[in-house]
């Protein structure tokens, strides 16, 4: 998998046991807010020749004699106008693999790879149908997953119900974070700036989120932030506030279609994945939010190891 900021390959047996995984956060220069494709890229075909030399260390065999099927995620999800240039480096390192030692290439997608990472970690059994909220510094996307294809290779069979109009969730993390003088991607210390007010403190003055109709925003999340931080808010105030928006958020928005589903075809479970679904209390705010307000919804997570950019959901497809 070679998301915007990851570097992914991983390794699974034919009973979906991991042996393998590791991955790379692509370097951006501080102070700076992302990275050009062109530069993701060349990080990319940097990074997958010593990723795929560490796996051959790894292990006891030589990886052709046992190799059955390569994964790669080729787009960002399974829309037909679904396209980003990094997400070539993969495809064309897993083509030439495929060829030379003549095994199946079977293509899927960066979004359906996080699904399968958070199904294969938590072992859960959903039931048909589930909701499922990917958030990321690329997507805040509330789906509803109906099923699986299995022709011609595996898919999910899902629709996007919303998603944010403006700025993704991830997004607001790593912009107000650069803002505080974290390091791009910023979600992992900014969680840990927050951690500073204690695991659960609510935050003193409060981010209000914005859903209209099912329509996610967080630009005004984004200028509340900044506002805080003109006018001295702790920082760690100002990231407590920006983590308890993005929960408040997410529950209206699951709020708005919980309440319009018929009750015959309510999902009864969300399943969370992305990065932005790896912080504890975004978690544990989902969780007491969902019930407090009586949404009928049992909540899922990965390891935050899985919630974050990894191959594990690819391999997992592929087998």
């Amino acid at each position: 998998d070679t998301s915007c900021y990851s570097t992914s390959v991983a390794l699974v047996d034919q009973s979906g046991n991991l042996i393998f995984e590791r991955r790379r956060l692509l370097p951006v220069a501080a102070g700076e807010k992302g990275l050009r494709q062109s530069q993701a890229f060349f990080y990319h075909h940097k990074n997958l020749p010593e990723l795929m030399k560490e796996l051959q260390e790894a292990l006891p065999y030589p990886l052709a004699e046992r190799l059955k099927a390569i994964g790669v995620s080729e787009k960002p999800c399974p829309s037909q106008d679904s396209y980003m240039p990094v997400f070539l480096a993969g495809t064309e390192l897993g083509q030439s693999l495929a060829a030379a030692l003549r095994v199946p290439l079977i293509r899927t997608t960066h979004q359906e790879g996080h699904l399968m990472a958070v199904l294969w970690d938590t072992q859960i059994q959903p039931h048909w149908p589930f909701f499922a909220f990917h958030l990321s510094g690329g997507t805040t996307d509330l789906m509803q997953i109906d099923g699986v294809e299995y022709k011609p290779g595996f898919s999910f069979n899902y629709k996007v119900l919303t998603g944010a109009s403006d700025i993704p969730a991830g997004q607001l993390v790593d912009r107000v974070g650069v803002d505080l003088g974290l390091s791009f991607p910023a979600g992992p210390a900014l969680e840990q700036l927050a951690l500073k007010l204690g695991a659960q403190t609510l935050p003193k003055q409060q981010i209000s989120a914005s859903v209209h109709q099912g329509k996610i925003s967080f630009s005004g999340a984004e200028a509340q932030a900044k506002k805080m931080l003109l006018q001295k808010a702790a920082p760690e105030e100002i990231a407590r506030s920006v983590e308890h928006c993005i929960a408040g958020t997410l529950v209206k928005a699951l709020q708005y279609y919980t309440d319009i589903a018929k009750p015959e075809a309510l999902p009864r479970e969300v399943i969370f994945m992305g990065g932005v679904a790896g912080n504890q209390y975004i978690r544990q705010r989902l969780v007491h939010r969902l019930a407090r307000q009586q949404i009928p919804l049992l909540c899922y997570f990965a390891q935050s190891k899985f919630s974050s950019d990894n191959a594990v959901g690819v391999a997992i497809i592929a087998m």
